[in-house]
């Protein structure tokens, strides 16, 4: 009768870690999901501030541009203030995948984006933006981790055959 004493104690201490650790993955996925859609209304709005809120204070922007590797927000803080001459930007985003983490707090995702605007009353237009990136959640809060854009090259940057 001892043994039985003692093991449902332990039992019961599983159970209840087990149920306080549950995540709902489908919200954090649509949380996640909303945050993607809506991390470039900083450009809608013009709003350094809002960039801010946007990335997280180490996180790592890779553009299209050789030059554009930059870590942490001061690095990326002068490309957004140049970036805000964008007036009028539309994002359109297809192919949307994301791969959230177990306990909810961090998802990655690729889509592909045209993007139109226009800069001193001249509209520009670029598509078939290849994006991806990494989201934290932080204090209830997503932010962005590291975001990745590319614009395919017509034909291998390394030559090979694709062998089936």
């Amino acid at each position: 009768m001892k043994k039985i004493y003692f093991f449902l104690p332990v039992i019961l201490l599983f159970t209840n870690c087990n149920n306080n650790n549950l995540v709902d993955i489908e919200k954090a996925s649509t949380e996640a999901e909303d945050f993607i859609a809506s991390q470039f209304d900083f450009f809608t709005n013009s709003s350094l501030e809002q960039a801010k809120m946007t990335f997280a204070d180490n996180a790592i922007l890779i553009g299209t541009d050789a030059a554009e590797y930059l870590t942490g927000w001061k690095e990326i803080e002068p490309s957004v203030k140049g970036q805000l001459i964008i007036k009028d930007p539309v994002f359109s985003s297809r192919n949307l995948n994301i791969f959230m983490s177990d306990d909810g707090k961090m998802a990655s995702y690729t889509q592909e984006l045209d993007f139109t605007y226009s800069i001193d009353g001249e509209p520009g237009e670029v598509k078939d933006v290849r994006n991806s990136g990494v989201i934290k959640k932080n204090d209830n809060n997503w932010e962005i981790i590291q975001i990745h854009w590319s614009i395919g090259l017509e034909g291998q940057a390394v030559e090979y055959e694709v062998i089936e």
